[in-house]
C-alpha cells in the first residue's frame, strides 16, 4: 500500500485523490509524503523526485525498529541464562512439560512455550517421518472398518445407531458396505461372509484394526486374536493382520472412503423404512461409485475387479461356514461355565477366571486367552442342565461312577460285593478308605467270587462295613466246611485249602525239574 500511493503522489495526484483512490487515511498520506521527500522520492515542492523507487517486491521504507523487541521481557531475562540446560534436556529425549515442570526458574508455562518458539527450541526432538505407500497385489487384501451412518428412531420412539460396515480390495479399489445394527461376532462374521459371497471368492488377507469381535486384546506387536475370528479364517483360509492400536494410516485406503460412503447417503433424507430398503438404496449408490473412476488410481474399480482382481482371489469354501454362538463369562465355583443356560465344566485351575465359550449345533468348544481348554457335545435335551467331564470330578466323585475302578473290580466278583464297596465309598464323605476296599477286593486270591459275594451279602445284611468282617465270614464257612467233610471222612479237595491263584504254577511243572537238581547237588 505505501508503495502505491507514493506511486500516485510521484504521477502528481494530490491527497485527497489518493485518499479516495486507494480508499486509505489523509493522516496515513500526509506521513508518506513527507518520508517521500525524505528519502528524495518527491522534492520539496512535492514533485518527483530524482531517487527512484526500488524495484518490487523491496519494500520503498525501511522498517522501523520495535522498540519493545529491543528490550527483552522478564521471562526471557530468566531463562536466557539456562537456555544450553533446556536444549540438552529436549536433545535427550524430554517433554517440553518436563522442562518446564525440572526448571531452576519459575515463569508462566505460555511465557516458557513462547521462549521455545522464538528460541527455535520447540523443533528440537521432534522428529518427521517418511510414510511408505502401501501397495496391494492383486487379490492380496480385504480392507475392513466400522462408521456410524446415520440415528434411527424406530416407531417406538427409541433412537438406535445405525453402522456401516464397509470392506475396500486394496487392488482394485473395489467397494462394498453392510448396513448392521450391532458389531457383535456373529453381525459381523455374517456380514464378512456375504462380502466373499459378493466377490465369489476370498482374498489372501483380511486387515483391520482390533475390534473385540477380531482381537480381545489389541497389541503393536501380537494381539491376542478372538478364537471365532480365528475359525472364521481357518474356514475360508485367508490371513488375519489386526492393525497396531491408533495407527490408521496403514489401512488409509478405507479409511478415506469413510465420508464418502455417508455423503452417498445423503439424498436418501431422514425417512426411515427398514434396514432392508437402506441396504437396498446404498447398494445402488456402491454400483455407481465402483463405475466411476478412482481419484488415486484413474481406472474404474469395478472394471480392474472383473478383469485382473477376480480371477486371483482363492476359490470359496465347498461348505457355508456355520455362525457359532459366541459367549465370554467366567468360570463359577463348581468349576462349571455357563453357556445358552447350560453349564459345561473346565478344571478346577480355571474357577474364577474369565473364559470365552463358542456353540455350535453340535459342539461347545471353550478358550482361555486364546487357548482351547475343552470340547464338549452341545447339550441339546431338556432334561439335562450340566455337562461334566470325569476329570474334572473330585477323586470321591469319580469313585462313585458307574465305571470307576473299585465299582469296576467289584462288579466282576458280584453285585453284592458292588453294593458293598459302593457303601463303603459313601461312608468316607470324600475319604476313599482303599485299605477297606482292597481289603475286600484282594480275597479273590484265596476264594471264590462266589464265596465273597455271599459273604459281602451278609456284611451288609448286620450292617458292617468292614474288610475284616467279611474276611472272618469267609474263614468261618471254610473252617466249617472242612470240618464237616472230616467228620464225614471225605478228603478235603486241594482247591479249598489253598484255591488255585493265576500266578501260582502247579506242583507238575517243579515235580518234571527234581530230578536236574538232585543231579547238580550230587555233583
Amino acid at each position: 500500500m505505501d508503495r502505491k500511493i507514493v506511486e500516485l503522489l510521484k504521477c502528481g495526484a494530490g491527497v485527497k485523490q489518493v485518499v479516495k483512490t486507494l480508499q486509505v487515511g489523509n493522516k496515513r498520506v500526509r506521513c508518506l509524503r513527507e518520508r517521500a521527500k525524505e528519502y528524495g522520492y518527491l522534492d520539496a515542492k512535492g514533485k518527483p523526485g530524482a531517487a527512484a523507487l526500488p524495484p518490487y517486491p523491496e519494500a520503498i521504507f525501511p522498517e522501523s525498529v520495535d522498540g519493545r523487541a529491543v528490550q527483552p521481557s522478564e521471562p526471557q531475562q530468566l531463562l536466557a541464562p539456562h537456555r544450553a540446560w533446556i536444549a540438552e534436556r529436549l536433545q535427550s529425549g524430554w517433554h517440553s512439560v518436563t522442562v518446564f515442570e525440572e526448571l531452576p526458574v519459575k515463569v508462566n508455562r505460555s511465557s516458557f512455550y513462547r521462549y521455545l518458539e522464538r528460541e527455535n527450541l520447540n523443533k528440537i526432538g521432534v522428529s518427521f517421518r517418511v510414510v511408505p505407500e502401501i501397495i496391494h497385489r492383486s487379490g492380496e487384501a480385504l480392507l475392513l472398518d466400522w462408521g456410524k451412518l446415520r440415528t434411527v428412531i424406530d416407531a417406538d420412539g427409541r433412537k438406535r445407531t445405525l453402522w456401516m460396515f464397509t470392506g475396500i480390495l486394496g487392488y482394485s479399489r473395489y467397494l462394498m458396505v453392510r448396513l448392521v445394527w450391532s458389531n457383535d461376532v456373529a453381525t459381523t462374521l455374517a456380514a464378512m461372509a456375504s462380502m466373499f459371497s459378493q466377490l465369489g471368492g476370498v482374498p489372501w488377507k483380511v486387515t483391520s484394526d482390533n475390534p473385540k469381535c477380531f482381537a480381545l486384546e489389541a497389541s503393536k506387536y501380537e494381539p491376542l486374536l478372538n478364537p471365532a475370528f480365528e475359525r472364521f479364517a481357518a474356514h475360508y483360509g485367508f490371513i488375519i493382520e489386526c492393525l497396531p492400536p491408533a495407527d490408521p494410516e496403514k489401512k488409509g485406503k478405507i479409511e478415506r472412503p469413510m465420508p464418502y460412503v455417508r455423503r452417498l447417503y445423503e439424498a436418501h433424507g431422514e425417512t426411515w423404512a427398514g434396514l432392508e430398503e437402506s441396504q437396498e438404496y446404498l447398494n445402488k449408490k456402491m454400483a455407481l461409485a465402483n463405475e466411476r473412476k478412482h481419484g488415486t488410481t484413474q481406472r474404474r474399480p469395478r472394471e480392474i475387479f472383473q478383469c485382473e482382481e477376480s480371477l486371483a482371489l482363492k476359490a470359496l469354501p465347498p461348505l457355508a461356514y456355520e455362525i457359532e454362538t459366541y459367549h465370554e463369562g467366567s468360570v463359577r465355583q463348581d468349576g462349571h461355565v455357563r453357556f445358552l443356560n447350560k453349564y459345561y465344566s473346565l478344571d478346577e485351575n480355571y474357577i474364577g477366571k474369565d473364559v470365552t465359550v463358542l456353540g455350535n449345533s453340535t459342539q461347545v468348544s471353550i478358550y482361555h486367552a486364546g487357548k482351547l481348554l475343552e470340547v464338549h457335545p452341545r447339550i441339546t435335551v431338556w432334561w439335562q442342565s450340566k455337562s461334566t467331564k470325569p476329570q474334572h470330578l473330585k477323586p470321591w466323585e469319580r469313585a462313585m461312577e458307574d465305571h470307576s475302578v473299585y465299582r469296576g473290580r467289584a462288579a466282576k466278583l458280584g453285585p453284592d460285593v458292588e453294593v458293598l464297596i459302593t457303601a463303603i465309598l459313601q461312608q468316607g464323605q470324600g475319604f476313599i478308605d482303599t485299605r477297606k476296599i482292597f481289603g475286600i477286593l484282594c480275597l479273590d486270591k484265596s476264594y471264590e467270587a462266589e464265596e465273597i459275594n455271599a459273604a459281602c451279602r451278609e456284611a451288609f445284611a448286620v450292617g458292617s462295613l468292614s474288610s475284616r468282617t467279611v474276611h472272618n465270614l469267609l474263614r468261618l464257612k471254610r473252617c466249617a466246611t472242612m470240618a464237616a467233610s472230616e467228620a464225614l471222612g471225605v478228603e478235603v479237595p486241594v482247591l479249598v485249602k489253598n484255591k488255585a491263584h493265576r500266578f501260582v504254577r502247579p506242583l507238575s511243572v517243579y515235580a518234571g525239574q527234581m530230578p536236574l537238581f538232585v543231579k547238580e547237588g550230587n555233583a
